[in-house]
């Protein structure tokens, strides 16, 4: 895909380098990591003084450059889900509701990232910047690519069971999902809207920070009753019979409670009271039965155009009945409230999002099963990078707390990334070497 920046008559300021920078960057990189849909050149050569607030009107994003993945609307470029069914889709006609407050904020949306087909788990070309051999993650993957390589400082993306965290931590980066149903999905193309979240990958906590204070004030999240910095946190290493992480996501976390210890916060393992495969199974009865209904109905026509795993499952979408998909709703929702209500003496839980680094190859998205859980369970997640293996490969934690405790999760994060590791960052020559 070429990537050529388009002219324009505007007067140049200091920072039209910048911009040129940006662009160049981007177009040596896309070989190795095929992460952009579409790039929308003339918006970024636009931008006016790129970070240097009190230039302008002082915006709290003001020049900054975003992506946003393809399944999201961004006004004037196509969205076009990820999917080949859709080569013909137009510019779309308005944002979405949140690029359009990122927008007012100052941001631009420079480009589509890639997505899998209507964030499902058929993988896309994209590929990790830290070794194009292995998966980016799904369905985020062209969000989790561009952060990870150091081309934009955030991107958009999506959860509707492990989405965005896991590119996330795949690629090295930073990743907040918000409590589900507390930020507006209009504009984003449904999956499942009992669980679908649009959420933000960056390449710091402090950026994450930054777009999470913008989003939060926009859409008047609850504050955080308490300053994080003033106490010690109860945290509880949440462990799923379930789960088997590999031996380096282990020695991670074990590293990792040694830092929070040394920190002088406690940290104590807790067994999950309710089954994550249980969790899985009444997910994906809801999950599917929703793709049926509504990307089944935005295919019409055109499924024979779809990848083999997406087609798949909205045939079994279509034979689950509405009582099913009832009671697969009431006992999430009965779960959800015992989980929560049992494990309330944490100010946070900790726990692992993946069972190991970036897997080989790129015939797969990875294991979501260890995230399916936390987005059915619908409190806010927030993951951060918290090592590498032996090989080079990011790895990391996931941090999760109660429905409508975002900025309290929000500050305890930001507290713990302050004692982890310094993330890696991804080079371009070690990719092109590979």
């Amino acid at each position: 895909m070429p990537l050529q920046a388009a002219g324009t008559e505007r007067k140049a300021t200091v920072n039209r380098q910048e911009i040129h920078t940006l662009m160049e960057r981007i177009h040596a990189w896309e070989p190795s990591i095929m992460a952009w849909a579409h790039i929308d050149a003339a918006a970024a050569l636009q931008a006016r003084d790129w970070h240097m607030p009190g230039t302008m009107q002082d915006l709290p994003l003001q020049g900054i450059p975003f992506g946003v993945k393809d399944v999201i609307d961004v006004a004037g470029l196509p969205t076009r889900y990820g999917s080949d069914a859709f080569p013909d889709a137009g510019p779309a006609a308005q944002d979405a509701a949140i690029v359009a407050l990122l927008r007012r904020a100052g941001a631009i949306p420079i480009g589509k990232t890639r997505s899998t087909e209507f964030a499902f788990v058929d993988p896309t070309v994209t590929r990790n910047p830290f070794d194009p051999r292995h998966s980016p993650g799904g369905s985020s993957s062209g969000s989790g690519a561009v952060v990870g390589a150091g081309l934009v400082p955030f991107a958009l993306g999506t959860q509707t069971a492990g989405s965005l965290c896991r590119p996330a931590v795949y690629c090295g980066a930073t990743a907040y999902k918000p409590s589900l149903h507390s930020l507006p999905n209009q504009g984003m193309a449904p999956l499942s809207p009992a669980f679908d979240t649009i959420g933000v990958i960056a390449a710091s906590m402090p950026w994450l920070q930054r777009v999470f204070a913008v989003l939060a004030n926009g859409f008047s999240l609850p504050p955080a009753p308490y300053a994080i910095a003033a106490r010690k946190l109860k945290i509880g290493l949440l462990i799923s019979p379930e789960q088997s992480p590999g031996d380096d996501m282990r020695q991670m976390m074990q590293t990792t409670i040694g830092l929070l210890r040394a920190a002088g916060h406690s940290v104590d393992e807790s067994i999950t009271p309710v089954s994550f495969a249980a969790i899985i199974a009444q997910h994906r009865i809801v999950m599917l039965a929703e793709a049926a209904e509504h990307v089944g109905a935005k295919t019409q026509g055109r499924e024979a155009l779809l990848k083999p795993l997406l087609r798949a499952a909205l045939q079994e979408g279509r034979k689950i009945s509405a009582m099913q998909k009832a009671d697969a709703l009431a006992w999430l929702a009965e779960s959800r409230a015992d989980f929560w209500r049992k494990l309330a003496d944490y100010d946070l839980l900790l726990a692992y999002p993946v069972p190991d680094a970036a897997p080989l190859g790129l015939g797969s998205t990875g294991d979501q099963s260890y995230l399916t859980p936390w987005t059915a369970l619908g409190g806010p997640l927030v993951s951060l990078p918290a090592g590498q293996n032996a090989y080079g490969l990011p790895l990391g934690i996931l941090l999760a707390s109660p429905h409508g405790t975002d900025a309290a999760l929000m500050q305890a994060a930001a507290f713990i990334a302050d004692i982890l590791p310094p993330p890696i960052t991804a080079r371009l020559a070690a990719t092109a070497d590979r």
